[in-house]
């Protein structure tokens, strides 16, 4: 563990460069920013342009600090106004195959885990609420690169899912689990890794069909970044497995999907090494953003070749020849035309049509960033896809 991890340390480098933000960087990005030319976007304002930039060093920062903010975890539910929160009984009956095998090299288990329910602004959720057969669910899986964010309503990544059932009027209600993240030490030692994330997942879909009743057609799994790996993972999952009572969700909602957790994609003249970053995240060589510890935090550092190998890790791998989608559900996948990772979800997109054909809808979207439905001020962006995906559920 570095010594920014710790306090008094970690708050006196935080203060510092906030201030070092505030006083020096924003100043100069205005100035910087005054002609179109110079922007990261010539169609981007001034006031998107440093926002940008500072989200940019907001994650570096955070990164180098291991998480400024304290965000819910696994351990205990959290409340809050209308916070409906649950916990989620566990389903170890229900791994299988390879995956179980992963499991135990891993050490992961299936545990009891929280769960949140989201529903529209001014709507309380009845806890004896019990689905009919055409009731539309959405499960979201959150992002966060496998180690960071939660699935609390008040998570910096939940305007993701708000915004989707205030605009979808077919979906009353949005499912989150609390999925454990993973860790990585200095000492090369990880905390959940690869597959506990998937195992959760499993657990939260369980739910939702074994104990509340949706009928899988009406689960609409949508995940973001990291979480929308896990979606696919999981309906991989489900696919390769004959689980009794759990067959796959009836459609996926796949914004912005890392999708190559190798460095396949990652060489010059890529997206992932541009001559002008226009991304929230930072490129690298080891990928874009905090990819280095997010990748070894997850597969751990002495399995990396499984980033290169595995379609439940890296569907869109270069080194995977061609990993299967037969039988998947419709899909809409999002992407933004200034993301670093755009060239591995072109690949994923690529691929899923290959095999999946017009169930496939994908909507680029030009000059956004990454998970830009989160960026309540990306607009007319945002609420324009908040749109398509809401025509793309229907009635």
């Amino acid at each position: 563990m570095s010594l920014l991890h710790r306090q008094p340390f970690k708050a006196l480098y935080i203060l510092a460069e906030l201030t070092n933000i505030v006083l020096l960087h924003v100043p100069f990005w205005i100035i910087a920013s005054i002609p179109k030319s110079s922007r990261p976007r010539p169609s981007w304002s001034i006031t998107r342009s440093v926002l940008v930039y500072g989200l940019r060093r907001y994650f570096i920062l955070n990164s180098k600090v291991g998480g400024i903010l304290k965000s819910p975890n696994y351990l205990a539910l959290q409340g809050g106004k209308e916070v409906y929160g649950i916990w989620v009984s566990p389903a170890p009956d229900l791994l299988q195959g390879r995956i179980r095998e992963q499991c135990e090299k891993a050490g992961s288990e299936s545990i009891r885990l929280p769960g949140y329910w989201y529903t529209r602004k001014g709507e309380t959720f009845d806890r004896k609420y019990k689905p009919s057969g055409a009731d539309k669910v959405l499960y979201t899986l959150h992002g966060g690169g496998f180690v960071a964010f939660s699935a609390h309503p008040s998570d910096p990544l939940a305007p993701i899912a708000h915004g989707i059932i205030k605009e979808s009027k077919s979906l009353n209600r949005v499912f989150c689990v609390e999925y454990r993240l993973s860790k990585w030490d200095l000492k090369n030692h990880t905390t959940h890794p690869f597959p506990t994330a998937l195992v959760d997942a499993i657990t939260g879909y369980n739910y939702l069909v074994n104990e509340l009743g949706y009928a899988p057609q009406n689960i609409i799994v949508e995940g973001d970044s990291a979480g929308a790996n896990l979606a696919l993972a999981l309906t991989r999952y489900l696919l390769e497995n004959s689980l009794p009572n759990l067959s796959p969700p009836g459609g996926l909602i796949l914004v912005c999907p890392w999708s190559d957790l190798s460095l396949s994609h990652v060489k010059a003249g890529s997206s992932a090494l541009p001559a002008r970053n226009a991304d929230v995240l930072t490129p690298t060589e080891y990928g874009p953003g905090t990819s280095y510890y997010s990748v070894r935090s997850y597969v751990g550092p002495d399995n990396l070749s499984a980033t290169q190998t595995d379609p439940y890790i890296s569907p869109a791998s270069l080194d995977i020849p061609k990993p299967s989608f037969k039988n998947f559900p419709r899909t809409l996948m999002i992407a933004g035309d200034g993301e670093l990772q755009l060239d591995m979800m072109r690949t994923l997109r690529d691929r899923m049509a290959e095999d999946i054909g017009d169930l496939l809808d994908y909507y680029e979207v030009p000059d956004a960033v990454h998970d830009f439905l989160c960026l309540e001020w990306f607009e007319p962006e945002r609420t324009t896809t908040l749109q398509k995906i809401a025509e793309w559920v229907g009635p």
